[in-house]
């Protein structure tokens, strides 16, 4: 007689289950990391962008803006190295600026150094390296020695500046009637990063009024201000945080061109009901932008008007 052959069950492999299941949570939470940094990147960087000659002062850097560098450069071996922001300043020279909300030590400082070396070789201009550190970081690494070479960045640690004094300064000078400059309000696009006994949710619902409530800067000063304070506090409030001022910060933005907005398409109902159309659209295309995290568009469609119309007929608002 033939012996039949025992058939072979399978058993499950939980042990390999479980690092599977290990493997994808790391990098879940690797790509949330990773989203988090490209969200305060996109705020520093429009910050930067449009305020840099106010910020400067604010972090202790010396000397006169005069132009924007480029900050992504092809090397020889086909490595691509992208930095944060570049300025051209009056006397030649280049600051080159990265946003770092964590702290790598030797590998950060060997990074910068490739960005510097490849920029100034190719662009043959002296560039200096600003680190501005935000979270917990209090003491990075700033130096670094490898044979005869010595390199060095220089730090701007956003703990030690107080968000709780500058939001107190301000309301106090708008209490009084003060006219505030740019240079007053810059600062409060940074206060989320700041050191201070302030909850975070208080200073965004605080710079927002301080904002609203101002003397002597334009509108589009005021709206971009409040697009990186928009997306800043969108990372680091909790959900139902946002929830609760959403509203209140929507209703804020750029009152004159929600006036215009509804005065044009306002219908045969009157003019206050084409505002409150106009009111109830933008909110509308804010809120599905920052759904989607689509933090540029926000801000350029609170300062390009073609552009924001464009977004409501690919949205479907109109």
């Amino acid at each position: 007689m033939r012996k039949r052959k025992k058939k072979r069950t399978r058993t499950k492999d939980k042990t390999g289950i479980k690092n599977r299941e290990n493997t994808k949570d790391k990098n879940k939470n690797k790509n949330e990391a990773s989203a988090i940094q490209k969200h305060e990147d996109a705020a520093l960087k429009t910050a930067m962008r449009y305020f840099a000659e106010e910020l400067l002062p604010y972090l202790g850097i010396k000397g006169e803006v005069k132009g924007y560098a480029l900050t992504e450069i092809i090397h020889l071996e086909l490595k691509r190295f992208l930095e944060d922001f570049n300025l051209i300043m009056d006397d030649g020279s280049w600051k080159h600026f990265e946003f770092q909300s964590t702290n790598d030590g030797t590998e950060d400082l060997r990074r910068f150094r490739s960005y510097e070396a490849v920029m100034s070789q190719h662009y043959r201009v002296p560039i200096t390296t600003y680190v501005l550190y935000s979270g917990n970081i209090r003491k990075p690494m700033t130096e670094l020695k490898e044979g005869e070479n010595r390199y060095q960045i220089i730090p701007i640690i956003m703990r030690d500046k107080n968000a709780d004094r500058l939001i107190e300064d301000l309301e106090q000078k708008v209490k009084e009637g003060e006219d505030l400059s740019r240079n007053d309000l810059v600062p409060l696009s940074l206060c989320l990063l700041m050191g201070g006994k302030m909850a975070l949710v208080d200073r965004v619902k605080a710079a927002f009024e301080i904002i609203r409530r101002v003397k002597g800067v334009c509108a589009e000063d005021a709206a971009k201000l409040e697009a990186v304070l928009y997306v800043m506090a969108d990372k680091f409030l909790k959900q139902e945080e946002m929830e609760k001022i959403k509203e209140e910060i929507s209703m804020m933005k750029l009152s004159q061109v929600l006036f215009d907005m509804g005065k044009e398409e306002g219908k045969s109902e009157g003019r206050s009901e084409g505002i409150n159309e106009g009111i109830d659209q933008v909110n509308r295309l804010h809120q599905r932008l920052v759904d989607e995290k689509k933090y540029e568009d926000l801000e350029r469609s609170t300062r390009d008007k073609e552009y924001q119309r464009s977004l409501f007929k690919k949205y479907s608002i109109l």
